[in-house]
This record gives structure tokens, sequence and C-alpha cells, in this order.
């Protein structure tokens, strides 16, 4: 029977492994103790990279008189032997997991292709961080919205987390929604996945087909229902740079509007800003969309520095 160890265990051999890399490359057969190490256990992962984030701190804390325990020892002695300060630290907490990120600024879109041939597109202000090893293919949302198209691979599952929120596939087409303020939505295009918040009890896992989304709120349970084909289709459209609203008012659409420009549209008349809008409009041009509702709404456009204002 496999013995499950405590948190301090677990730390214990994260340090270990922290100062053995601090010493140098791994050999061969190191490398592979470590995959194995760090496949063994979900919890090695966040282990390893807290140990990299400690390195200076438990060095710069601790007291030469005060006895420490051993991890403690190891991580100072650790980052007594080349760290300077705490960015060193978090940089080489990502070397050791194999770390990529990428991110986009506002406006921008971005598509990157992933090592094991699946695709990451990356919508407008998002960041991603990525940690493959031989039993998973892990991502982490950092912020914003992406749409995964996963490689099919049954021994490592893809496993993507936005805040405390899971959702694992093997493979598929799904799209990830972390935004501030916002519980995150998941939207399948294609295959099936499985949403959970593992740390929220009320919040039992829930399975998810093509055409279906879930909304996960912090504190309550996890709510799935079905979307048409023709919805899926208008919400994705930014992969194209585009913005697609069918029956969304116009106080809705200013508010995307404002996740890919800095220019804001401003809607001080709510009889205008509860104005139903129905339309294909470019993501970077609020401008151009500004125009083409007070056309349809004989609206005035007022443009300032920075905003533009709508009213009668």
């Amino acid at each position: 029977m496999k013995i499950r160890l405590s948190s301090a265990q677990v730390y214990d051999e994260a340090a270990l492994w922290a100062a053995r890399l601090d010493a140098g490359p791994l050999a061969p057969g190191e490398e592979a103790e470590l995959e194995a190490w760090l496949a063994a256990d979900s919890r090695h992962y966040g282990a390893l990279a807290q140990a990299g984030a400690l390195l200076v701190p438990r060095q710069s804390l601790v007291p030469s008189a005060v006895p420490v325990r051993r991890r403690n020892f190891v991580l100072a002695g650790s980052a007594a032997a080349g760290f300077a300060g705490i960015a060193a630290a978090g940089s080489y907490a990502a070397r050791m997991l194999g770390e990529e990120r990428y991110r986009t600024q506002v406006g921008e879109l971005r598509v990157v292709p992933l090592r094991d041939g699946s695709v990451a597109y990356l919508n407008t202000n998002s960041e991603i961080a990525v940690h493959y090893s031989p039993a998973r293919r892990f991502i982490q949302l950092v912020r914003g919205e992406t749409l995964f198209d996963v490689a099919k691979d049954k021994k490592r599952p893809f496993i993507v987390q936005a805040d405390a929120t899971q959702v694992r596939a093997v493979g598929t087409s799904f799209n990830v929604k972390f935004l501030p303020g916002q519980p995150v939505q998941v939207l399948v295009r294609e295959g099936v996945v499985e949403v959970e918040r593992p740390n929220v009890p009320v919040a039992p896992r829930v399975r998810l087909a093509m055409n279906n989304r879930a909304i996960a709120p912090p504190d309550a349970p996890i709510v799935a229902r079905p979307v048409q084909t023709a919805e899926v289709g208008r919400e994705l459209a930014w992969r194209v740079g585009r913005l697609a609203f069918h029956g969304e008012s116009l106080g809705q659409a200013a508010a995307e509007f404002a996740r890919y420009s800095d220019i804001r549209i401003l809607i001080d008349d709510p009889s205008i800003a509860d104005q139903k809008v129905t339309g294909l409009f470019v993501s970077a041009d609020p401008v151009g969309f500004s125009q083409a509702v007070a056309t349809a709404f004989d609206l005035k456009v007022e443009i300032s520095d920075r905003q533009i204002r709508l009213v009668r």
C-alpha cells in the first residue's frame, strides 16, 4: 500500500531536490528520478516551486544562533551558494519546473504551439504558465482567456488551472476565461472535459460535453448549461480579431470592448446603455463600433482623449 507523506515530509523532499539542482546539472539518471518524483504526487510541483521561492528569505531571516529544522537549513545553505534576491529565486523555481510563460498585452492576440502538439490561443491581456512532465500536462491560466486545442495523449492528462478551478481533458478543444471579479468560465467546443474545484466541498466535479458551458463561482456549486453551436462561434470570434454580439446591451458591449483597448466607450444615459446590439465588429476598433451604433440608434459620438461618449 502506498504511504501518503505529510506536507512537512513533502517539503523536506522538495528542499533536498532544490539543493541538488542548485549544485549543478543533474545526471540523466537523476533527471529521470526527479521526473518520477514530480509525477508521484500533485503536491510536488508546488512544493518545489515554493522551495525555490523561499531560498533567499530563509537565509536572510533565520539567525545563525537559532536552531533550524533540516529543510530550513538546506534552503538557507542553497541560497548562500548563489542567489542574490527574490527575483533570482523565482526564476530559478521556474527553471526547475521547466516552466514556460506566454502572455499578451491589451489588444494583442497570440497563437502558441505547445511542445506536445497542442495549441493555445491567448486572447487580449492574458497569461499562461506551462509545466509538462511524463505524467501530465499542466497549464496555469494566470489571467485572461485562452482557447486550448489539445493533442490526444491518454497517458498524460491535460490540466488547466484558473484560480482554484481545474479543467481536465485528454484530447479536446475548450475555452477558459478568468477575468477580475467574475467566476471562472469553461466553454467546450469539442470533446469532453471535467471541471472541479478541489478545495470547495460544495462544488462537486462536473463532466462537460461539447457545446456546454460551466460557471464556477468561488464558494458555490459549479453550474453547467448547454449553449447553441452559433453561440459558441460568436463567443470565440475573438480568435480572428472580432467581437460578435447577439442581443447584448450597449453597456455590455462597451465593457467587452474595454478588454481590447485603452479607449473607453462611455454611456451616461441608462436608456442608451440598455439598447440591444447585434453584429460582428473589429475588437480593436471601438471608434468604428461607436460610429456604427450611433447611426443605428440615432446617437451622437463625442470623441476626446482616450474616451468615446455616446449621447442623444
